[in-house]
């Protein structure tokens, strides 16, 4: 199912933030920077090891982000419910290739990427998002979807589902790496996200504030070895499950197939579709 396009004035932009990130990415810039200033305040063994885990995984993605254009593996899937993937900040959904092709083979979806303006406000991205679910439902003919986040895109779902009705419409919402309760590194962000994502926001204490989901089922997934959501004081939601892993950066947790298995495991269950 097929987005409304972007305006021109947003993809030029998308496309500029998109090379200042392959750039990073392609150099080393990230993730050796933020890796070695997690491993010196953190000492963390396997430090080097996880770092150059997560340069290769970077990689990688930069070279994959022209097959955002194209559809998720599992886009015709026919399981319980559609899955509608988030993406993080400067990203795109192709980020989501490795797990869309695990959640095809499981016989989970139809996998759909959802793109949204990065450099936007979190509120606005949620509420095309509002509509967007709307839109598959109608399409899929099902009463729920689940909505998989990687980093800033987790707290887009997790708005959606807190702030705008999203409870009960959204089965599983799942979170990768992503800043609940903000995250420093925001402050070097372009855009709203350089302030929204800062620890102590606005936008932070307000879905803090916000009740906790009661008919969605909500699943953190963080890592103490992701340098730019580093630790339980940035990824954590008090009253939700949570997975916690000790050797995955920011990007890895989208290709790590113990990562993948615990999200499909989630995702088996009861039907959304309408009878």
């Amino acid at each position: 199912m097929r987005q409304r396009r972007h305006p021109p004035k947003v993809l030029a932009w998308r496309g500029l933030i998109a090379a200042l990130s392959d750039v990073a990415m392609a150099t080393g810039i990230y993730p050796l920077v933020p890796h070695a200033a997690l491993a010196l305040s953190a000492r963390r063994p396997g430090a080097l090891r996880i770092a150059l885990h997560e340069w290769r995984v970077a990689v990688e993605m930069s070279a994959a982000r022209p097959l955002g254009f194209l559809p998720l593996p599992g886009d015709q899937g026919h399981g319980p419910r559609p899955i509608i993937v988030l993406h993080g900040y400067a990203m795109c959904r192709a980020n989501f290739r490795p797990l869309a092709r695990r959640l095809e083979a499981a016989g989970l979806g139809p996998v759909l990427g959802f793109e949204y303006w990065t450099l936007g406000k979190t509120s606005a991205a949620a509420k095309r998002l509002a509509e967007y679910v709307e839109e598959v439902r109608a399409r899929a003919e099902c009463d729920q979807v689940d909505i998989i986040g990687h980093s800033m895109g987790g707290v887009v779902g997790r708005y959606y589902v807190s702030l705008l009705g999203g409870d009960g419409v959204v089965a599983n919402l799942i979170t990768l790496g992503s800043p609940h309760a903000g995250t420093d590194v925001s402050a070097v962000g372009l855009g709203r996200p350089g302030k929204e994502l800062l620890g102590g926001s606005t936008l932070v204490q307000r879905l803090e504030a916000a009740p906790r989901p009661t008919h969605t089922r909500m699943t953190v997934v963080w890592s103490r070895a992701d340098a730019l959501v580093p630790g339980a004081r940035h990824a954590r939601i008090t009253g939700v499950d949570e997975l916690v892993y000790d050797d995955l950066g920011h990007l890895a947790l989208l290709t790590d197939e113990r990562v993948a298995g615990e999200i499909i495991a989630r995702l088996r269950v009861t039907s959304g579709r309408r009878t």
